[in-house]
């Protein structure tokens, strides 16, 4: 990334999503602020660590949630705007949206499909990969004839300067080699095609002080965290220009806030599904992200 050698370390972190075993230790670059899980499980070893039937990127109910019916209201009206939509948008931002309104869009990591679906029905012609064979088939149910079993790797069998987005959201701290994900991804975007990241920001104020109860820390299955000015380095290199990003927070602080109570009172407690609790915090988190300190970020780039 930078060039340094030094590297900071932090803390010991575990697995707090899932409660399985191991400890982990995080250390942070002392140049420029990258975070890394040292050493890193092997692909093999990472597999037990999403479990199918928990993960949440790969479930599909029936009933939507609250956040689930206003995140696709947002993004089906994401290119055709009404007055309620607008003013929703002003305190609601719909994370990793093309920034055009029709093509060809790659989703890495696109879980059950619910993303995909939505674009599709918008008018887009969509295609997902996904590391997981029951998510794919739950998305395959949705009518998406295009996504298919595989990791980043898989892109390889698309013909290059193929598509006009490839997006990639709480997807690349899960890889083994970033950079090599995103060299793919520029071969496989047309001239100008646009690429969206979006990740924990391991510069934000939650993850300062919430340490390795930090919500978004997500061990093991995160094995680098990006700072914005990180990202942004690592994606010039690998050739691309005209940056933008924006702040997308929801729901770290309650989360991040469930794990330091269940590590005090030692018992399982859910705060994370608490609706009203995940509502309170918010404004919180929405100055948070108005002030560049959120816990998540989305920076979106064209091809040069």
């Amino acid at each position: 990334m930078c060039g340094n050698h030094t590297w900071t370390y932090l803390f010991i972190a575990r697995d707090r999503m899932f409660g399985l075993p191991g400890n982990f230790q995080e250390y942070r670059c002392a140049k420029c602020g990258l975070v890394r899980l040292q050493p890193k499980p092997s692909k093999e070893q990472m597999n037990k660590y999403y479990p199918s039937a928990k993960y949440y990127s790969y479930k599909r109910t029936i009933n939507y949630n609250f956040f689930r019916s206003l995140r696709s209201y947002l993004i089906y009206h994401q290119y055709r705007p009404t007055l309620l939509s607008w003013i929703l948008e002003l305190f609601v931002r719909v994370p990793a949206m093309p920034s055009t309104k029709s093509g060809r869009i790659l989703d890495i990591g696109c879980g059950s499909g619910e993303t995909l679906s939505l674009l599709q029905s918008l008018g887009w012609d969509v295609y997902g990969l996904d590391i997981n064979a029951s998510a794919i088939k739950v998305a395959r149910k949705q009518g998406l004839n295009h996504v298919s079993l595989g990791s980043y790797e898989d892109m390889k069998k698309y013909p290059d300067n193929f598509f006009d987005v490839i997006r990639m959201y709480h997807v690349i701290e899960h890889l083994h080699d970033p950079e090599r994900c995103l060299r793919f991804a520029r071969k496989k975007l047309k001239d100008n095609g646009e690429l969206i990241v979006g990740t924990p920001n391991a510069a934000s104020l939650i993850a300062k002080v919430a340490k390795q109860y930090w919500y978004n820390l997500d061990s093991p299955r995160h094995l680098y965290i990006f700072t914005p000015k990180t990202l942004r380095r690592l994606m010039t290199t690998d050739g691309f220009v005209n940056f933008k990003m924006n702040y997308c927070s929801a729901g770290g602080l309650v989360g991040s806030l469930q794990y330091i109570v269940q590590e005090k009172l030692l018992r399982k407690i859910d705060f994370i599904n608490n609706l009203w609790l995940v509502i309170a915090w918010y404004p919180l988190e929405w100055l948070l992200d108005r002030f560049g300190a959120g816990d998540v970020f989305v920076l979106s780039a064209r091809k040069t």
